[in-house]
């Protein structure tokens, strides 16, 4: 049996990592070249995103490791354990007898150590869509899944230019967008922030949307209730990835946004909760994390046109 996962304790980790490398190492390679001209048959992958793209690029035979956070597709929670996004096992890595392990730029202890222990590696950067969009096309070349991966990037772009088309000359709301926060205190202690300049703040512009975050520099700042205040977004869109598995119900956590006097997307009705694992990871489903932010942004938009 896999063991229970907190995803939204993940996101946690995962908005404090990238803070913290895109602050301090903002200049990482987001490619690494293969150590053999062999398509990989053994493959480990050390991040959700990762080990949803090595399934859509129709490599998922070929995985034989994942960290506890890969849930998505199904077929992924099937494949062994290799620890988590922060803390690998690298015991049960080199068990696998990889001939790739896909990680992530930000994993900077990982990719020394699984140099030192002879494991190939290939690096993809998911902070941004550029980047997400560009790791397909790495990994399909590393893999010799060139087709698959050229077909998945064209159809992100046509539904990203389908979004934008229909946004286009709108109203541009100023939104705050909460990526993580403690649920069922009951009021708003804090909130992670989604930032300028990564791929929540991209997706939020090409939904047709405006970062009520003002600052550049830190991709989830964390933000106090008279911070949330000062900004007074005109609408707030709240991940909960895992709503439907917590112990509070929607109308719970919107009700926790009224410790926030005064708000005025609150007031309004424009605080909306966007469900589902796709909400929490930059990979192949982050188009459908943009359509969601469109429909919540536009509901004057005929979304069902062509």
């Amino acid at each position: 049996m896999r063991p229970s996962k907190a995803l939204p304790i993940a996101l946690l980790i995962f908005a404090v990592v990238v803070a913290l490398r895109s602050t301090f190492f903002p200049d990482h390679s987001p490619s690494s070249p293969p150590t053999s001209s062999a398509s990989p048959a053994r493959i480990v992958s050390l991040a959700p995103s990762i080990t949803e793209t090595l399934f859509a690029l129709g490599l998922g035979d070929r995985v034989v490791g994942v960290t506890r956070y890969c849930e998505f597709p199904p077929e992924a929670q099937s494949r062994a354990i290799v620890g988590g996004f922060v803390d690998p096992n690298y015991e049960a890595i080199v068990t696998l007898k990889p001939d790739l392990a896909v990680l992530l730029v930000i994993h900077d202890e990982a990719q020394a150590r699984l140099r030192t222990l002879e494991v190939p590696v290939l690096l993809v950067d998911h902070r941004t869509v550029a980047g997400i969009l560009d790791s397909f096309e790495t990994i399909g070349r590393r893999c010799n899944t060139q087709a698959a991966a050229s077909a998945l990037v064209a159809s992100c772009r046509a539904r990203i230019a389908a979004v934008e088309r229909k946004t286009a000359g709108l109203p541009r709301p100023r939104v705050l967008i909460s990526s993580a926060r403690e649920l069922g205190a009951g009021r708003i202690e804090s909130i992670y922030a989604a930032g300028r300049g990564q791929w929540y703040d991209e997706l939020l512009r090409m939904a047709g949307g405006e970062n009520a975050y003002p600052d550049d520099g830190i991709a989830f700042p964390e933000i106090s209730p008279e911070g949330i205040l000062r900004m007074d977004p005109d609408v707030i869109l709240e991940l909960v990835p895992q709503l439907e598995s917590a112990r509070y119900s929607e109308a719970d956590i919107l009700a926790e946004w009224k410790s926030v006097p005064g708000l005025r997307a609150e007031r309004e009705g424009r605080i909306h909760l966007l469900r589902g694992s796709h909400v929490s990871i930059p990979g192949p489903r982050f188009v459908e994390v943009l359509e969601d932010f469109a429909r919540l942004l536009h509901p004057e938009v005929d979304w069902r046109a062509p």
